[in-house]
């Protein structure tokens, strides 16, 4: 589905279902998308996740309300989906700097995020560049991880994974302190993610193996600090690549970075493999 057709009808959806619950999954299954991918789209291109859109949806539209003085603080909380009204009051604060109270008297303080519409629009800014290269990986032996779709709304979850990883001793066990390539290994499916976090090795290993089949890349080549890196590289695809290369959503990416990693360097550099037919 083109990126701009996919963020409108994940709008119309979310602004349909404002005043109830509504899951990430659902959103994903009701567009035809894997709930990643969906998630990444909407995020990369509004600069929010589906749920800072709907939270910030919510309220404006709650803070619009209390203007009008037509419902009660508590018939507000319970229609804008909080439990309680105390609950609805801190996230109030949180979102518009002031309690739920101060809103008549200091409206022009109040944020206001109005439904967004899709339009195209150019830059001048081009695209990262990329080479298309055949790529053939060998089997990698390594870490397995699920993320939950519950996880996926985390802005920095690639790299505090990685970072988990490095702190527990599993990345200098992995890698014996060898410099050679580490790759992270991007599965979306219905239900979150897969993501394996390997070297290539024909050794024995009681560590879990991973085995990629043959296939043609475009492959990014970056550098930049890790807790942005990936969502610069996946912006940069979502914004503008997208508009001239078909790429394969649903198959795998492949991260690859170099040992030793260092999360306070803006200097770290990274190959994105995105699969292509």
């Amino acid at each position: 589905m083109e990126p701009l057709n996919m963020i409108q009808q994940t709008i119309v959806y979310l602004e349909d279902n404002l005043l109830r619950q509504v899951e990430l999954e659902e959103v994903a299954r009701h567009i035809g998308e894997t709930p990643f991918h969906l998630n990444q789209t909407f995020t990369m291109i509004t600069g929010m996740n589906i749920e800072e859109y709907i939270r910030n949806r919510r309220l404006t539209e709650a803070a619009r309300e209390l203007v009008e003085g037509r419902s009660s603080l508590l018939e507000i909380a319970e229609q804008y989906q909080y439990q309680d009204a105390a609950s609805f009051s801190e996230d109030f604060r949180d979102y518009h700097g002031l309690s739920p109270l101060q809103a008549r008297s200091h409206q022009e303080q109040l944020k206001q995020l109005k439904r967004l519409y899709v339009k195209f629009s150019v830059t001048e800014k081009p695209p990262l560049p990329y080479l298309i290269q055949s790529r053939d990986f060998a089997r990698m032996i390594g870490y397995r991880e699920q993320i939950h779709n519950r996880d996926l709304y985390h802005h920095f979850l690639l790299a505090d994974l990685l970072y988990s990883y490095q702190q527990d001793g599993r990345l200098e066990r992995l890698t014996s302190n060898h410099r050679v390539p580490l790759y992270m290994v991007i599965h979306p499916h219905a239900y979150g993610l897969e993501v394996f976090l390997g070297i290539e090795s024909n050794a024995s290993t009681q560590l879990e193996t991973e085995h990629l089949h043959h296939q043609k890349f475009a492959v990014f080549k970056e550098r930049g600090h890790l807790d942005y890196i990936f969502n610069e590289i996946w912006q940069s695809i979502e914004q503008q690549v997208a508009v001239m290369l078909s790429f394969r959503k649903n198959d795998y990416y492949i991260i690859q970075l170099n040992e030793p990693l260092d999360f306070d360097n803006a200097h770290n550099k990274v190959l994105f493999h995105l699969p292509i037919d």
